[in-house]
């Protein structure tokens, strides 16, 4: 066994969330905590989970770690969960799908976690125990990560997904590469200024095809691939959207 002493947990892993996508087990929860609380890890978020404060299974699971038990947030919605993120990994089992960005193994992934973290609030976001997340939920991620195992069983169970993660997210903080400096934009943010596009480019006659969903996805898409999208750019572009919505209202559009 390791001597306790030697991995102290970097005090910038309080930037780093763990959130669970309508978790159905408390004992998924409980287990959860506990292994976030042996990686340095402190904030836990739930999407409409089930119930699981005062189930015995959820404090048995979660031995040693039921203070994140009991401070837990609770939210609604994959989105109320991200609203202030800056940069959202998104798990899955799958290898391909119709999101289209590039999926990394975690441990390839990890270290540039590792750099976006020191600076920058993070979320990593894991889905039902059933059936994952959603195409919807990886499309709001910036970067999306996979498990590789024997493929003759390729599936985790929820909580044993959430420790493998976090136990390589927390190495490769403890030497990690050089912090991302810049002033990233939050999930809210990217939200914002793609449907602002979209509805721009709606008053400018542009009819998308094959639907307004397909576009208003490509949107996002464009954003969440670039891995370094600050707060600034985005705001060079409501600039821009400005600037087009008030040529189009002066020629009575």
């Amino acid at each position: 066994m390791a001597d306790r002493s030697e991995n102290i947990a970097p005090a910038f892993l309080s930037n780093l969330r763990v959130v669970l996508v309508e978790p159905k087990v408390p004992g998924n929860i409980g287990a959860t905590a506990r292994a976030m609380r042996t990686m340095g890890l402190s904030r836990l978020v739930l999407v409409k989970p089930v119930d699981f404060r005062m189930v015995p299974e959820t404090r048995w699971m979660a031995h040693g770690a039921e203070d994140l038990i009991d401070n837990a947030a609770v939210v609604s919605s994959v989105d109320e969960a991200l609203a202030d993120i800056a940069f959202v990994v998104g798990t899955t089992n799958r290898t391909r799908g119709i999101w289209l960005n590039p999926i990394y193994n975690i441990d390839r992934a990890a270290a540039l976690i590792a750099g976006v973290v020191q600076k920058q609030t993070v979320a990593v976001l894991f889905g039902r125990e059933d059936r994952g997340l959603l195409n919807h939920e990886l499309q709001r991620c910036n970067l999306i990560v996979r498990i590789p195992v024997a493929m003759k069983y390729p599936s985790l169970n929820l909580s044993q997904a959430v420790m493998v993660i976090v136990y390589e997210i927390f190495q490769a903080c403890l030497d990690p590469p050089k912090p991302v400096l810049l002033r990233l934009a939050k999930n809210q943010d990217i939200e914002r200024i793609s449907y602002r596009i979209h509805d721009t480019m709606r008053r400018v006659g542009f009819t998308p095809h094959p639907n307004e969903e397909t576009f208003l996805r490509a949107i996002r898409r464009v954003f969440r691939r670039s891995l370094q999208l600050e707060h600034r750019d985005v705001a060079t572009l409501h600039k821009l959207c400005d600037e087009i919505d008030a040529y189009v209202e002066r020629r009575g559009g």
